[in-house]
């Protein structure tokens, strides 16, 4: 949109702002009934008129767009959504579902690029009886060969009564699919889930632009495993950063040698010509063929000449069989993480087992062996944050055990631990 636009939508968003008299239609109508009319328009002021409708005319759906989809989504909007709806970027739907108990599904607008689907919907209560933030809502985006995975924001309007909602896919429809579909669900007051779906045909003349997929391919040595960064694909809504930390080859020779290494998550942070880029999400999957990622950013700004990847932080679950003799003030390491054994409580029946370790770090499935006898794990306690200096905190809990005994061991059966690198994975510089 020119800055000539600009100025002429934000004049006539003033202009119909303005209301006039009661008694001004009277009024101008004896003066048009005169017989002293003699003002005559210029040919340039007649220009300028039809300059300003046929601006108006041309950009109607940018206005609709401002006047009637995007109220109420600013605060669920990012700064590169909000600057696409501010030019009346993506695809109207307006089409809508109703509940039996009269909860309503709006599905306002579609943005769509080669890294995936902005889906914008709004959840309404048309009874206004009941607080919307108080009703369970699914939405799922279906489509043939599409996988449905995605995130979303909400946010509860002024009125309690309706939600305004920005879902983003993982996945880009295939080039051949014309028909989305919306799969709604509800749970009703006597909680039987009732289903709906909003249905619309995909106009891919509105996508946002080209979508340049760089293919990368670079490994990574992490501790004697490999990580690959596949791709980085820029589009004018996101930044997707791609790969594989497990193929299929090192998953299947961990389950020969009975070792299980698995990547839960990981973190990385993207910088363009040196300033860090907003994460916007991050998934990890893992099958047969072994450990995926990818990791979304905001877009490039214009004119990037260059990018830099960082690798931060992986969670790992590692299966184990240790066993470590414990006592109230010492500590264990447990591949390289330290659990302090701050206080042992017992009771009649139980024991009672307090503990200290980096957060992030956790030992499900472990087992207490009391004067040679196995005790399982009956409750873990609420967890405690602590902050100690240079920013270090640290995870405090309870281990609850059915059991007592004067001689104490923990059996470590598994442990799932953060592993940092603050490395940089990939760097290029970007053609003009």
């Amino acid at each position: 949109m020119s800055d000539l636009e600009k100025m002429l939508l934000n004049k006539k968003f003033e202009l119909d702002a303005i209301k006039a008299p009661e008694e001004l239609e009277s009024k101008l109508r004896q003066a048009l009934q005169g017989k002293h009319r003699r003002r005559q328009w210029s040919l340039s002021k007649a220009a300028a008129v039809l300059l300003v409708i046929s601006i108006l005319a041309y950009n109607s759906s940018t206005l609709a767009f401002y006047g009637k989809q995007l109220l109420g989504y600013e605060g669920v909007m990012d700064g590169t959504l909000l600057e696409l709806g501010r030019l009346g970027k993506g695809q109207q739907v307006d089409k809508s579902y109703i509940f039996r108990d009269g909860m309503k599904v709006q599905l306002d607008w579609v943005m769509l690029d080669g890294n995936g689907m902005v889906i914008f919907y709004t959840i309404e209560d048309t009874t206004k009886t009941r607080n919307i933030e108080d009703q369970i809502i699914g939405v799922t985006v279906k489509a043939p060969f599409f996988n449905s995975s995605s995130s979303g924001a909400g946010k509860i309007l002024k009125d309690e009564y309706s939600q305004k909602w920005v879902l983003t896919t993982r996945d880009v429809p295939k080039f051949f699919v014309q028909t989305i579909k919306l799969d709604l669900s509800n749970q009703l007051e006597n909680g039987i889930w009732e289903y709906g779906e909003i249905s619309f045909k995909l106009d891919r003349s509105e996508a946002l632009g080209e979508t340049i997929r760089n293919r990368i391919n670079k490994k990574i040595d992490l501790s004697g495993r490999t990580m690959t960064i596949e791709s980085i694909n820029m589009s004018p809504i996101s930044t997707v950063v791609k790969g594989e930390i497990q193929d299929i080859i090192s998953l299947g020779l961990d389950r020969m040698k009975g070792e299980a290494l698995m990547p839960q998550a990981l973190e990385m942070s993207l910088y363009a010509d040196g300033v860090l880029l907003n994460r916007l999400g991050s998934g990890m999957s893992t099958n047969i063929n072994g450990s995926r990622f990818e990791v979304i950013f905001d877009k490039l700004p214009p004119g990037t000449k260059s990018v830099e990847l960082v690798l931060d932080k992986i969670s790992v679950s590692e299966k184990l069989e240790e066993t470590y003799t414990i006592k109230e003030g010492g500590y264990i390491e447990i591949m390289g993480n330290r659990l302090d054994i701050l206080k042992i409580e017992r009771s009649e029946t139980s024991t009672m087992i307090t503990i200290s370790t980096d957060i992030g770090t956790r030992i499900p499935g472990t087992v207490l062996i009391a004067d040679d006898e196995e005790y399982k794990l009956v409750e873990t306690s609420e967890s405690t944050f602590v902050e100690f200096p240079e920013n270090k905190f640290s995870n405090i809990r309870t281990l609850s055990f059915e059991g007592i005994g004067e001689d104490l061991k923990l059996s470590i059966r598994n442990i799932i631990y953060t592993k940092n690198y603050e490395m940089v994975v990939y760097q290029e510089a970007l053609k003009e």
